[in-house]
């Protein structure tokens, strides 16, 4: 079966690059699937580039301007009535156009005369050889990807119709100390505070060669043995392993991994097709690879020791350009004053971080700035017919307007009105939404004040762009009764309104972190036979993602009811 979608995939390569020659563009991107979209994309683009160089003359300044015509019609399409799967494909094109815009305006700047020239070979570039062997064999051959003197076959992992990744000057320089450690037979181990693109930037690459990469949280609990069971299914199936805050891991365990991971490295090495790995006879995939990512300086993390150092290549992942990021996300949403509006977010959580109090809740990092995006697509595509700043302001506001005290809303108010001079945002109609609230409230025997219903609309509105949030606040003060009563309306408003989307019945699935012990919660591996037993969240969330319970469309909720404390929400 694998190599039957390797070969699928290859074929659908090949076959889509002779029609990207005869057909026209806006027809050849809605008849191919995303995946073979944008690999022939970077392909033709590479093409056209070195074309360009070795022509000479204005040529790369004539190429710049075709390409920014192509990426404003692909924006004119994503403001269009077009189907979830082709927004998501054009979506990410837009973000990979971007980046071969720039650097061809970068290329025709630098007056850049040979393909051999390091500001060309510093860029990921993908090169096609016509004799089509990946189709006939399944294995990878046809496509290269070169960074610099570092080339790895394109994979042929089907990764299906998903997002890609912003790329900045950091990724960029984070993909070539990967690519680089690839080809020197090492590991890579991009390092650096939270919330800068770590393990998000290890996973576009192998999206980029279409290999499998599988994030593995690691905590204080993981043994060699466990490793070792990774380290078994990585070199058997050449998938790529991250291994996320990989220095929680406690020391001991860490030295017997430097020996498992250079027991890989050397079968690698050896172009072995077999190897004996702590007793067992593994077939072995030239393109397995482990990486690992790192918060140094946090507590509870060791340092890692110096056999196990050599063996990775490290990258300090520092802050991320949070503009140049926003402004590319805005565009591939089908903003047009994107670079305006992405300034202004993140001016606004700049501010805040200045002017407002210190509080362990707020957070202004890139995951912020990332809600607040995915909130404005979420308003490009309902209300398109308003402007843009209005959409933006009103995302700004309902993903950070709940997790201010109350001393901080007029400081906030007063930064979004400085921001947003002069822009008045309309009511949204809420009625029918707090009619069935109030018939809930009077069933449960509770009243529904001002704020407790400005409490009820914004959990429903960090619901719709979040994946995942806590509901904070002192003994009695009406968490639980907000989210029951948010339940029931929503249900209510679901059998009156049955074709509305925003409205679906709600499945429940509440427990109590406290009341039971960690293993028991999340699952534990049995000291005895080294076997993993699922926890009670586990196998409820399990049930939730496979609809054991409910409908497939209704909502379902996993909530864990209770006080928080260091120890489980930092296995969550």
């Amino acid at each position: 079966m694998e190599s039957i979608m390797k070969k699928s995939l290859a074929f659908a390569i090949d076959e889509s690059l002779v029609d990207y020659a005869r057909a026209k563009r806006s027809d050849w991107l809605q008849s191919w699937q995303g995946q073979t979209v944008l690999t022939v994309n970077q392909i033709t683009w590479v093409v056209a580039v070195e074309a360009a160089i070795i022509q000479g003359g204005n040529a790369m300044e004539v190429l710049y301007e075709q390409r920014r015509g192509e990426l404003l019609d692909v924006v004119k399409s994503v403001r269009g009535n077009i189907s979830k799967m082709l927004r998501n494909t054009l979506g990410a094109l837009v973000v990979m156009d971007v980046h071969n815009r720039d650097i061809t305006e970068w290329l025709s700047e630098t007056s850049i005369c040979a393909v051999s020239e390091f500001d060309w070979q510093a860029q990921l570039r993908y090169y096609w050889a016509d004799a089509g062997a990946s189709s006939q064999t399944g294995r990878p051959e046809t496509i290269s990807c070169r960074m610099i003197n570092a080339m790895i076959l394109y994979a042929y992992e089907y990764i299906g119709n998903c997002g890609r990744l912003v790329i900045t000057p950091l990724t960029d320089r984070c993909y070539r100390t990967l690519m680089g450690a690839i080809h020197l037979n090492l590991g890579g181990a991009p390092e650096g505070p939270a919330g800068t693109g770590k393990t998000e930037t290890t996973k576009d690459l192998g999206k980029a060669i279409a290999i499998q990469c599988v994030v593995t949280n690691c905590s204080d609990g993981l043994d060699y043995k466990a490793m070792a069971k990774f380290f078994k299914g990585l070199a058997a199936s050449g998938a790529w392993a991250c291994f996320d805050e990989f220095n929680r891991i406690i020391l001991e365990v860490l030295s017997v991994v430097a020996q498992q991971v250079l027991t890989i490295q050397q079968a690698k090495a050896r172009q072995a097709e077999r190897f004996m790995f702590e007793g067992t006879d593994l077939p072995l995939r030239m393109t397995c690879c482990p990486f690992i990512t790192m918060n140094p300086g946090y507590a509870g993390r060791a340092e890692l020791p110096d056999n196990l150092k050599v063996l990775f290549r490290t990258v300090a992942m520092m802050v991320p350009d949070y503009a140049m990021i926003g402004e590319i996300i805005l565009y591939s949403m089908g903003y047009t004053d994107a670079k305006a509006m992405a300034v202004k977010i993140v001016t606004t959580y700049k501010l805040c971080s200045e002017q407002l109090s210190a509080q362990s809740h707020y957070d202004y990092g890139m995951r912020a700035v990332i809600a607040v995006l995915r909130a404005s697509g979420n308003l490009k595509r309902s209300e398109g017919h308003l402007p843009e700043d209005i959409l933006v302001l009103r995302a700004i506001i309902d993903v950070n307007a709940p997790k201010f005290l109350a001393p901080d809303v007029p400081l906030f108010n007063g930064i979004t009105s400085d921001l947003f001079p002069g822009v008045k945002l309309p009511e949204p109609d809420r009625q029918a939404m707090q009619s069935k609230s109030n018939e809930s409230c009077v069933e449960r025997n509770l009243q529904l004040t001002d704020y407790f219903w400005g409490k009820i609309v914004q959990i429903y509105d960090m619901m719709v762009v979040r994946h995942g949030f806590m509901i904070v606040g002192a003994p009695f003060s009406g968490k639980t009764s907000a989210y029951r009563v948010l339940a029931d309306a929503l249900s209510k408003l679901h059998a009156e309104f049955p074709e509305d989307g925003r409205w679906t019945d709600v499945v429940p699935f509440v427990m109590n972190p406290k009341s039971v012990t960690m293993g028991q919660l999340y699952g534990c591996f049995d000291p005895v036979s080294h076997e993993w037993t699922d926890g009670i969240l586990a196998i409820q969330y399990r049930n939730a993602a496979q609809s054991k319970v409910g409908k497939p469309e209704d909502r379902k909720w996993v909530l864990l009811d209770g006080p928080v404390d260091a120890i489980w929400i930092e296995n969550m």
